[in-house]
């Protein structure tokens, strides 16, 4: 079960009520980026090893939990592979992939597309130029994204509807919207760290809401059950 998680009201500022134009949304939008990258490596830099296994462990436990909620035999699983200011998933991964999962993670590809490959941690995979691991192999297209029976979705952050603030690039913009309003509800969690759920973010009408965040403390369903 889902359950509430204190809010993050910091001045993010959100167009919902202003009727803020398309430029002033995206200003917004690089603004909180601006603070939400740096936050994130200081966090991290000040996070001792044991405090950084912590969270790791806290992030595994929510992880396995909500997978195995959702898939009851080894299935297919579209993740991720965190940077390093990311939120620490790489261990879950692991054991999922341990459990018999088979787990794709993206890379990215001309035209900002973003190909999907098989992961397995015992491969060494070379840095992209963003300094994020890419497995090299057969790539499929977005439809291994839709069809994957559980779907970990990175962010910067979120806001109490499920609104999502993404890096910048619009990839998963793209891909989300491919996606049902069940396959949505209950096969796809976006992953932040708690302090990143805020009240209210800006955002425009077509970016993507997920119903379901995973933070290290534990599950939040959004506000907004299912996406209009």
């Amino acid at each position: 079960m889902g359950h509430t998680m204190p809010l993050n009201t910091a001045a993010a500022t959100s167009n919902s009520d202003t009727g803020a134009s398309a430029e002033d949304i995206s200003l917004d939008k690089d603004i909180l980026r601006s603070q939400i990258r740096p936050r994130r490596l200081t966090a991290r830099s000040h996070r001792g090893e044991h405090d950084q296994q912590q969270i790791a462990d806290l992030f595994t436990h929510h992880i396995l939990e909500a997978v195995a909620q959702r898939l009851h035999s080894p299935g297919t699983i579209a993740a991720y592979l965190p940077t390093k200011s990311e939120p620490p998933i790489i261990e879950a991964l692991t054991r999922l992939h341990k459990d018999g999962h088979r787990i794709l993670v993206p890379v990215v590809r001309p035209g900002r597309k973003l190909a999907w490959v098989h992961w397995d941690p015992a491969v060494e995979h070379p840095l992209s130029p963003m300094g994020i691991p890419e497995p090299e192999g057969e790539e499929q297209d977005e439809r291994a994204f839709v069809n994957a029976d559980v779907r970990l979705v990175p962010a910067l952050a979120f806001d109490a509807d499920g609104h999502r603030l993404g890096q910048g690039g619009g990839y998963y913009d793209r891909i989300i919207p491919l996606l049902s309003a069940q396959q949505l509800k209950e096969q796809s969690i976006g992953v932040v760290f708690a302090d990143e759920i805020y009240e209210a973010i800006p955002y425009d009408q077509w970016d993507a809401i997920l119903p379901v965040i995973l933070t290290e403390e534990g599950v939040f369903r959004t506000s907004q059950q299912s996406p209009m």
